[in-house]
């Protein structure tokens, strides 16, 4: 049973709701849930709901509702009922494995001794968590990374990094979501968008979710819209 640790205005209209200290990988499911009753409950008295790997901060409309209200809700709701209805997702993204896309690749099998197949194998074959979303809009880190790939970021990050790239940062992997600045290591890229802009209520990602990436062929790769960055900065 997960229940908050402690309430604390951050702002006058904002809380943020602390869950635990440490990271532990099916938190970010019932905060996850705990976000999407907030919303059902006050509806657009919330002007934004941000769950992470510990936490929940909470935006509100002061003239909407009140920070005892939200305070209260917390006290009073029956916490079994949210953290037990899982309401998570299996998303499977398609992944296209390859230098051409994965420019840390090579270097990633050649500094971990590992073959290439192996890396794609253990990534792929593993089923990661949406721990958070942030850094960038729509941008979902997802853990945990088997151990025997886990890699650092880059010492010096790139300028741009291609939408669609799929990288690894320690314990997390990720996709990109547009082209943006970044240092994780490049390893794929997913051709499909899963974030508007212009909807992004409509996101394909969501904290709890659960993701898995498939491994595509080139011919694939490119029937999906899939495209070979030419020049990596």
């Amino acid at each position: 049973m997960t229940k908050p640790r402690s309430i604390t205005p951050v702002s006058e209209s904002a809380l943020m709701v602390y869950f635990a200290d440490t990271v532990d990988i099916s938190l970010p499911i019932s905060i996850g849930q705990y976000a999407t009753q907030l919303e059902q409950t006050f509806g657009d008295a919330l002007l934004n709901c941000t769950p992470s790997y510990t936490s929940l901060l909470i935006e509100y409309h002061p003239l909407k509702v009140s920070e005892l209200q939200i305070v209260q809700w917390f006290r009073t709701t029956d916490i079994t009922e949210v953290v037990d209805r899982d309401t998570s997702s299996l998303v499977t993204l398609p992944a296209y494995y390859s230098h051409e896309v994965g420019p840390e690749l090579v270097s990633m099998s050649q500094t971990l001794s590992i073959p290439i197949e192996r890396i794609i194998e253990l990534h792929s074959q593993t089923t990661y968590t949406v721990c958070a979303i942030g850094f960038a809009p729509g941008f979902a880190f997802l853990a945990e990374v088997p151990a025997e790939i886990q890699v650092p970021r880059l010492v010096t990050p790139r300028a741009k990094v291609p939408k669609g790239s799929v990288g690894i940062a320690n314990h997390q992997t990720a996709v990109y979501p547009s082209a943006t600045p970044g240092g994780w290591q490049i390893i794929a890229n997913c051709p499909i968008s899963f974030y508007d802009p212009l909807a992004p209520q409509n996101s394909l990602l969501k904290v709890g979710d659960k993701v898995k990436f498939e491994p595509i062929d080139k011919k694939e790769y490119f029937e999906l819209g899939g495209q070979i960055c030419q020049n990596w900065s």
